[in-house]
C-alpha cells in the first residue's frame, strides 16, 4: 500500500503534465503556423519581386540533391520540399523553391527564385542555426549576390567572384558552402524539368 499511494501520485503528476503540454500545444500550434506561413509568402516576394503565386506544390518526396551529377559537389543534402509558379503580368515568369541543406549549426531552409531561363532570382534563408556574427550573416545583404547568377555556382574565398562563383561568407565557408549547395539543386532540379505548371 506504501509502494501504490507514491505510484498513484505520480501518475496524477504525469497525467496533469502531458494534459498541459497538450493545452500548450493546441494554443500555439495554430500560431506558429501562421507565421512560418507569412514567413513563406514573404521569401517568395523577395525571390521571385512582382510575382504573384499559384498555390504551393507540396512535394510528397522531396527531390534530393543525390540524383544529380555535379563534379564539384555533393548535393545529397540538399532535399526541395515545395515550389510555385510566379507568375507576372499574367505570364508564368519563374518558380520560387523551398530547399534544406546542412549548414554549421543544422539545416540550412531557403526560398531559391529562378526565372524560365534558369537564371536564380534570389535567395532567401528563412530558417538557420548558423554561428552569429559568422554563418547568420547569410541572412544579410550578403545573399544578394546570388541575383542574377546562372548555376551551378562555386564558392570562392578571394573575394572577387566570377560569373560562376559567389564570395563565401568571412570565416563560415560551410555556410556558404550550404546555402550554394541548395541554389545549385534547384538549378538541376529545373533543367531537369522536375518543376510543373511554368515552363513554356
Amino acid at each position: 500500500m506504501k509502494i501504490l499511494k507514491p505510484g498513484i501520485i505520480l501518475l496524477i503528476i504525469c497525467a496533469v503534465a502531458a494534459a498541459l503540454l497538450g493545452a500548450v500545444n493546441a494554443v500555439t500550434e495554430a500560431p506558429i503556423a501562421e507565421q512560418n506561413a507569412k514567413t513563406t509568402a514573404e521569401a517568395m516576394t523577395v525571390v521571385l519581386a512582382g510575382a504573384e503565386f499559384d498555390e504551393a506544390v507540396e512535394l510528397e518526396e522531396p527531390i534530393n540533391g543525390g540524383q544529380f551529377s555535379d563534379p564539384n559537389f555533393d548535393l545529397s543534402d540538399a532535399n526541395i520540399t515545395s515550389y510555385a509558379v510566379g507568375n507576372i503580368d499574367g505570364q508564368a515568369a519563374g518558380y520560387a523553391v523551398s530547399v534544406t541543406t546542412n549548414g554549421y549549426g543544422g539545416d540550412v531552409v531557403m526560398m531559391v527564385g529562378i526565372d524560365l531561363d534558369g537564371v536564380i532570382t534570389g535567395v532567401s534563408v528563412t530558417s538557420m542555426s548558423e554561428t552569429a556574427g559568422l554563418g547568420a550573416n547569410c541572412q544579410t545583404e550578403w545573399i544578394d549576390q546570388y541575383a542574377g547568377k546562372l548555376a551551378p555556382l562555386n564558392v570562392t574565398k578571394t573575394g572577387n567572384a566570377g560569373e560562376s562563383e559567389i564570395d563565401a561568407i568571412t570565416s563560415a565557408t560551410i555556410t556558404s558552402k550550404a546555402v550554394t549547395r541548395g541554389v545549385n539543386c534547384v538549378y538541376y532540379a529545373f533543367t531537369e524539368g522536375l518543376f510543373e505548371g511554368g515552363a513554356a
